[in-house]
């Protein structure tokens, strides 16, 4: 698990980032819970769901993502899944413990979710 990478999707820089909180949660503290979905599901929360973040009450956070260069196209990712569909899988993150964290959008994606 040391080694293991999860990506949430941003809607602002439109491509997924290393979430290592979203590793975390996943593999280790599970407060929250997850759907396993398909590429097209995965496609259309991107498309359709998954709000942006707050500009200005972001903006530190989304600095960075903007200039993550180990960032992930949409397009990557879901060929991934497609092509290794029984090594990988894309999640849509469900609510737990009453609230999602600050700032998430509800909507998420793994590899990877939210952030």
């Amino acid at each position: 698990m040391a080694h293991e990478t999860m990506y949430g999707y941003v809607t602002n820089t439109g491509k997924f980032h290393d979430n290592n909180a979203l590793r975390n949660d996943f593999y280790m503290d599970f407060p929250l819970t997850y759907e396993e979905i398909g590429s097209a599901d995965a496609r259309r929360l991107i498309d359709n769901t998954i709000a942006p973040f707050d500009e200005e009450e972001y903006d530190d956070l989304l600095a960075e993502w903007r200039a993550d260069p180990e960032a992930l196209d949409p397009g990557e990712v879901l060929s991934m899944v497609a092509d290794f569909s029984t090594d990988l899988g894309l999640f849509h993150r469900r609510g737990g413990r009453g609230e999602p964290p600050r700032g998430c959008t509800g909507a998420c994606t793994v590899p990877h979710g939210c952030s």
